[in-house]
Order: structure tokens, then sequence, then C-alpha cells
């Protein structure tokens, strides 16, 4: 049975999943997702939306959504943009050919302003726009191809931050009078714009609330910080446990999982727990 479009009226699907990629639904180092593939073929079959939130752009998710067989809509760079399939209403973006809502900022402005505070305040940091294809490989250890995609940013900046956690205060602050924001990843702080993962499944369950006529519940699936507003934002949030660092905190009290397994092996763990719980 084949995932339907939000704006299609139809039954409400019973959940609507929402899922981090990098340590979440991919593992960290190595980046497999194959102990979660029998459950994103249960969710295909049972028509429930698999949302793909994520720090990476879209031209990385263009290869990895054929690869995940995902045709729904997805979110990119931190919560700075939503995507939707082609026929749906919005903006056009033109690398992909899929419709996009804007909720954060563009790289171009990102660049210019952080660029210029560097040079005023002696800020000591490595961006993408400073590397070269192999600085990339050696920090993330991606692929080449994987690599060049990631680099092709729309809407934030990745930094590897060389200066003292002093120095990084005062950064933040002085973006923040910019209108951006800092957030701190699994690998990179990213200078975004005044956007979150939350926000964007706030505005999708708008969007699904609408099409649907009832609003359905949304799980959400991370392990990082740049997680924290989406798991907030969840009907049910998962963390999932890693090896690399702590859980974070969630002011989010109740329907919290906390995986006992790391990366796609937790996250299968969790999820079939849920749908098992939802789909009697």
């Amino acid at each position: 049975m084949p995932v339907k479009s939000p704006d299609m009226k139809d039954n409400v699907p019973p959940l609507i999943v929402m899922t981090d990629l990098d340590g979440t639904l991919l593992d960290h180092d190595t980046y497999s997702f194959a102990p979660a593939v029998p459950v994103m073929e249960r969710l295909r079959a049972t028509g429930i939306p698999l949302i793909l939130n994520t720090s990476k752009t879209a031209a990385e998710l263009a290869s990895l959504r054929t690869t995940l067989q995902n045709t729904d809509p997805y979110v990119v760079e931190n919560g700075s943009a939503i995507y939707l399939p082609a026929e749906q209403k919005g903006q056009t973006a033109h690398k992909t050919g899929d419709q996009v809502h804007i909720l954060g900022a563009r790289r171009s402005e990102i660049l210019s302003f952080i660029q210029k505070i560097r040079v005023e305040e002696k800020f000591q940091f490595t961006g993408f726009a400073d590397m070269e294809v192999s600085e990339v490989i050696a920090y993330t250890g991606l692929s080449e191809s994987d690599s060049e995609l990631a680099m092709t940013r729309e809407f934030s900046e990745p930094l590897i931050w060389q200066d003292s956690a002093h120095q990084l205060r005062k950064f933040e602050a002085l973006i923040a009078n910019h209108g951006l924001r800092l957030l701190k990843g699994g690998r990179f702080v990213h200078v975004i714009g005044a956007c979150d993962k939350g926000k964007c499944l706030h505005w999708l369950r708008e969007r699904f609330t609408d099409s649907y006529g009832a609003q359905p519940a949304f799980v959400a699936l991370g392990d990082s910080q740049n997680d924290v507003a989406m798991l907030n934002a969840a009907d049910i949030a998962v963390i999932v446990r890693s090896s690399h660092h702590e859980p974070p905190d969630l002011e989010k009290q109740s329907s919290v999982i906390i995986t006992e397994e790391t990366g796609p092996q937790g996250w299968a763990n969790a999820l079939t727990q849920i749908l098992d719980e939802t789909l009697i």
C-alpha cells in the first residue's frame, strides 16, 4: 500500500513518524540502516509516512531517499526548509523538482555575516565554505561523492569550532543579534536561521490536520541536542541511544522512550514496540 500524500483526503494515518538520520536511522560510523529495513517496510505497508528531518542537504537526500524508497515530505539542514512532493503548492526547489517551504535563512546571508565577524573578532573556526572535499571526507567519513553533496548547502553552514568556549558564547550572541542560531550537532556546530526541527514538525502537523480533518499523532526519533525541539514537539519522543554522547535532556516528561540499543537497531526496536501497541 503506497504512502499517501498529505494533500489527499483519506483516513488519518495511525501515526506519522519523523526521524533524524545520522546516529538515529543511520549508524553514526558506518551510515548503515540495515536493522531498520523491516520496520520501514512495515511503515510503507500500513500507510504511515516516514518524514526525514536532518542536518543533511536536499542534494544529499535525493539519492538516499531513493535507496530508502522514501516518497514522503522531508526536512533539510536542521529545520531550515521543508520539501514536499512536486505536485503540491509551494515555491519550486530548482535543484530537486520538489516544492520547498523555507523557514530558515539563505546560506549566502549566513556566510556574509559570519565571515565578517570572524575578521572583526578574530574567531577561529573552519566552515564547509573554507574546506576542500578532502577535508570534509576527513571530518565526516563520507565518500568523495557524498562529501560533495554535503557541501551543496543552501540554508546553513557547519563549522568546526577551533576557539575557546568563551569565544563560542560570544559568537553565538553576535549571530543571535543578527537573527541567526547556533546549533550543536554530533560532529559540527551549525549556523542556521531562526528555525529548528520542532518548528517543522508543528508546520507539518498543521498541514496533515488540514488535509485529513483530524490531527494525527507524531512519533519523533533522534539522538542528539539538535533533535531536542523535534522530540519535545512530538506526541511520542524516542531518544535513540548513542555510543558517542549522553542522551539529550528534554522538557517533555511523558511519552518518552530511551532505547537500549544504539543507532538503527535502537530505532527499529522502539518503532516496533510503538507499532505493536498502536496497530492492534
